[in-house]
């Protein structure tokens, strides 16, 4: 009986749209096919799973009887756990993975009289035993491609997370009374220490205004500066620190209205102002 492709039950069981209506019409009514679907179904629910996958021990005594079934070439770990049996034909060692395996005989040879080279367990090949092996290496095939786009999900979130950091210090900024336009502005600050460097995190709340707010540090005598950059739309950034720069000097955090003129020098327009404190600037040296 010709029962439907691999591939059909593979993207079946993933949820695709796949074969023809005469696959499905097989399904429906062949009691084999529906078995390896539902196989194939709990490999994806599996791979999908959130979480470890809860993995069963089996018993010495089921790989005592495996053994006992392939013959005496099949042996056990040291540890109890079974080791992959050897297939003797290539084509199922490069599905499996390398490893140890007796000599294999060239195309065209036959095998020597001595006996086989691996271990083969099952049935002779037929039309059965392909579809079986080929089963097989959808389900693997299946498994591993899930398993390896998790895997690889939770990688590149781990790569593009934001590294760990030590918050050492958390200020408010506070419109300065030169500015009474800005009476109402307001914004917070927060230096943080991560293992490359010191970044320095700031979010204003102010009236909008042609031009943009650019974030300062000032210097101890009021016309040395840095400017760590702009803040973007909704008036928040975080800035890395110049390496080596001396917080007790730059102490005081400065966000100025800027016009669109070209001009990198700060406007003279303070909007907030708020000063580190002390225990911040030594927190932040290197250890």
């Amino acid at each position: 009986m010709s029962h439907t492709d691999p591939e059909f039950l593979a993207l079946t069981a993933l949820g695709d749209e796949a074969g023809t209506a005469q696959d499905a019409a097989h399904l429906a009514q062949c009691a084999d096919c529906q078995l390896e679907l539902e196989r194939l179904t709990r490999v994806v629910e599996l791979a999908r799973r959130d979480g470890p996958a809860p993995l069963e021990q089996p018993p010495a005594s089921v790989w005592e009887r495996i053994a006992a079934t392939v013959g005496p070439e099949g042996t056990r770990q040291p540890d109890g756990a079974a080791r992959a049996l050897v297939p003797s034909d290539p084509a199922r060692a490069a599905a499996n993975g390398s490893g140890r395996r007796g000599p294999v005989a060239p195309p065209g040879r036959g095998a020597p009289a001595s006996g086989p080279t691996g271990v083969r367990v099952g049935n002779s090949p037929g039309r059965g035993g392909w579809r079986r092996r080929r089963l097989r290496l959808v389900a693997a095939g299946l498994a591993a491609g899930l398993i390896i786009g998790a895997g690889g999900t939770v990688a590149v979130t781990q790569l593009t997370r934001p590294p760990a950091s030590q918050v050492l210090a958390e200020i408010e900024l506070r419109p300065l009374a030169q500015f009474p336009q800005y009476q109402s502005a307001a914004g917070t600050a927060a230096l943080r220490k991560t293992q490359a460097a010191l970044q320095l995190a700031v979010s204003v709340s102010a009236p909008p205004r042609p031009g943009f707010y650019e974030v300062w540090l000032l210097g101890a005598n009021g016309t040395s500066m840095i400017s760590l950059g702009d803040l973007n739309a909704e008036h928040a950034g975080t800035f890395t620190l110049p390496t080596g720069v001396d917080l007790r000097f730059y102490s005081r955090v400065d966000v100025s209205l800027q016009p669109f003129n070209g001009s990198t020098q700060h406007s003279s327009t303070s909007v907030v102002r708020g000063s580190l404190p002390a225990t911040a600037a030594g927190a932040a040296e290197p250890s």
